[in-house]
């Protein structure tokens, strides 16, 4: 078997791993309400770890199954909004982020506020505006949750998600696997 095809095994088994956290541990992990998006998180990682493809690839998959079990909202709603956090990360990570100790945490930080209020814009957009219903300062509230629990646990998934997505070799791969 190919280094490459290791690799999308790797991933796809976190992909399952992350579906059944989210779905299962995350609606108990709540802060004021909000609970974490893991999908997310591993959406930005895939994006640091190999690269605007591969974290386009793995929102999207991420996405739909999350799609799977969000009845609220259209189908494909996430799946759009995860891939293009994941390939906005990718492509910031190859052209502006410099390598240091912060940038997964920092990444997913503001990669994940701007995943969640994405998703309401988007959502919006194709008339779903009970997204918004919490309000400005709500939405502000539920972003900086989800983006503070995910630059918490950023460090170990980005580790996690470089030696996965070992073979498929972004640039930024060989650096986050130190």
């Amino acid at each position: 078997m190919s280094a490459a095809m290791t690799a999308r095994l790797r991933l796809g088994g976190l992909l399952f791993v992350a579906l059944l956290l989210q779905t299962t541990v995350a609606s108990d992990l709540r802060i004021r309400g909000v609970s974490p998006d893991f999908m997310l998180l591993l959406t930005i990682c895939a994006g640091l770890a190999a690269g605007p493809d591969t974290g386009a690839v793995v929102g999207f998959l991420a996405g739909l199954l999350i799609d799977l079990f969000l009845h609220a909202t259209p189908f494909g709603l996430s799946a759009l909004t995860y891939c293009l956090v994941g390939y906005a990360v990718g492509v910031l990570r190859r052209s502006v982020l410099r390598e240091g100790n912060l940038l997964a945490p920092a990444t997913a930080l503001l990669a994940s506020a701007v995943g969640v209020l994405l998703f309401v814009l988007v959502g919006v957009m194709v008339g779903q505006h009970q997204l918004t219903s919490p309000g400005p300062r709500g939405l502000a509230q539920i972003a900086g949750i989800v983006a503070v629990i995910n630059a918490i646990l950023a460090v170990p998934v980005s580790r996690l998600v470089s030696w996965a997505a070992t073979g498929l070799q972004g640039p930024a791969q060989s650096a986050l696997a130190k």
